[in-house]
């Protein structure tokens, strides 16, 4: 992994645990920092919520009622993340989730090779593997951010923390 490389950090809130997205975030690194483009998008489940999912991010369902369903949405984000390495804090929840949208839509999924993990990161650098926890004991401000998780802020945590931590770490 170089740091002029393009990597695609992100994020997926669900209506349940590794499954049915309810946002989705992406932001990318490039030349060693975080580029003003990004991916953003609310998706309506094909799910009821978890009351546990809803605590973390306070989405409801009438507040995506409206939106398009993940297949709708899946092409925009093939073309946002491209053919570079794909970042995620704990990627196997990433992984997992997106892994199970893209079955849904019929479409190729991600193979996990393209994953770096920024938790497995934190960890080896002494960190806790909680997200807002390795940010905060890494001097990454959590300060303005309200307690409940939001797609494009965690993606934008994991992107800070994938950049103080080191690019030239192997890949997780």
């Amino acid at each position: 992994m170089k740091p002029e490389d393009r990597y695609v950090v992100i994020d997926v809130e669900t209506a349940q645990s590794y499954d049915h997205i309810i946002e989705i975030a992406a932001v990318e690194v490039i030349g060693g920092a975080i580029s003003p483009r990004s991916f953003v998008r609310r998706v309506k489940p094909r799910s009821a919520m978890s009351p546990f999912c809803y605590a973390v991010h306070r989405i409801s369902l009438a507040a995506v009622k409206d939106e398009p369903y993940f297949e709708n949405v899946v092409h925009d984000l093939i073309d946002y993340v491209g053919d570079d390495t794909i970042v995620a804090h704990n990627y196997a929840y990433e992984y997992n989730t997106l892994k199970r949208e893209f079955e849904r839509a019929a479409r190729p999924t991600y193979p996990r090779e393209r994953f770096f993990c920024t938790m497995a990161l934190a960890k080896r650098s002494g960190l806790p593997g909680k997200l807002r926890q390795a940010c905060s004991q890494a001097g990454i401000s959590i300060a303005h951010l309200r307690a409940e998780h939001d797609a494009l802020n965690d993606a934008l945590l994991a992107a800070h923390l994938f950049l103080k931590l080191g690019l030239t770490e192997n890949k997780s």
